[in-house]
């Protein structure tokens, strides 16, 4: 049977000390790491879990494709002192064992690579973690006869009322660049690295981001004061329709708890 789901996750930013880490990692050098008493650790772990457990629901015994889209580590750049760990390969490990979960059940995993100052170019070496042969910058593919595009990047915006404006903008440029080229034009495009989840249709098409797997680091909390980070992952369901159509898609999306008020 063919897989007729498709299962996306993307900005997992394992090895950030606000990124996603499983509860337990042994490193290179044999040390294990994990998130201890970290509470934004804490609370990512709980909602990946909960994901998870919410798209194996969904797709019950039906075959499904994992997507990583990219940026599955945080990277040593920038010097940055927000890391669990100094080595990218350990980072790559704690991406691995995170999904792990995914990967065992999925019948193909595609992993994309993303931005270079947070991967190094260790994407392959997760693939190979996840016996799941070379990663590529871009990915074309059909599923149930519907042609699919995905690569890591699209434009970000620090206005919230304007999201949907970039995705419709990227979803028209993808288009036209295609035709242009004479190239086959996909009717489904996935997206992340802007970290704020979501989709858009015209009718003819879709486009769908990822929400990311990071808290605000000490840049963001600098260049997107006000963002709120909303993990996500999405899930575009092709189960009973004709080929060639567009999925449905389920985004699951997890709101983090308010920060606290201080009463003066």
């Amino acid at each position: 049977m063919k897989p007729q789901l498709l299962v996306v996750v993307s900005d997992l930013h394992c090895g950030s000390t606000v990124g996603l880490l499983p509860p337990e990692v042994e490193t290179h050098s044999g040390n294990t790491v994990g998130f201890g008493s970290n509470y934004h650790q804490e609370w990512l772990w709980d909602k990946w879990q909960e994901g998870m457990r919410q798209v194996f629901a969904l797709a019950g015994d039906d075959p499904f494709v994992l997507l990583c889209n990219g940026d599955a580590t945080e990277g040593i750049h920038h010097r940055s002192p927000e890391v669990v760990a100094s080595l990218i390969e350990d980072h790559c490990r704690m991406a691995a064992a995170a999904l792990k979960g995914y990967a065992e059940k999925a019948s193909r995993i595609l992993i994309t690579r993303g931005t270079e100052c947070h991967t190094h170019n260790v994407e392959d070496y997760l693939a190979n973690l996840l016996g799941a042969g070379e990663a590529r910058d871009h990915w074309l593919f059909t599923i149930n006869g519907t042609l699919c595009n995905a690569t890591h990047h699209m434009p970000a915006t620090s206005r919230a009322y304007l999201e949907s404006g970039a995705m419709s903008i990227t979803l028209g440029n993808a288009r036209i660049n295609s035709i242009r080229s004479g190239h086959p034009v996909p009717s489904v495009y996935l997206r992340a690295h802007r970290h704020c989840g979501g989709w858009y249709t015209d009718g003819a098409g879709i486009l769908a981001v990822t929400g990311g797997w990071q808290f605000l680091t000490r840049h963001g909390k600098k260049v997107v004061p006000d963002a709120i980070p909303r993990p996500s992952v999405i899930v575009l369901d092709w189960r009973g329709l004709e080929e060639g159509t567009l999925p449905h898609v389920h985004h699951f999306t997890f709101n983090p708890p308010s920060p606290a008020v201080t009463h003066l």
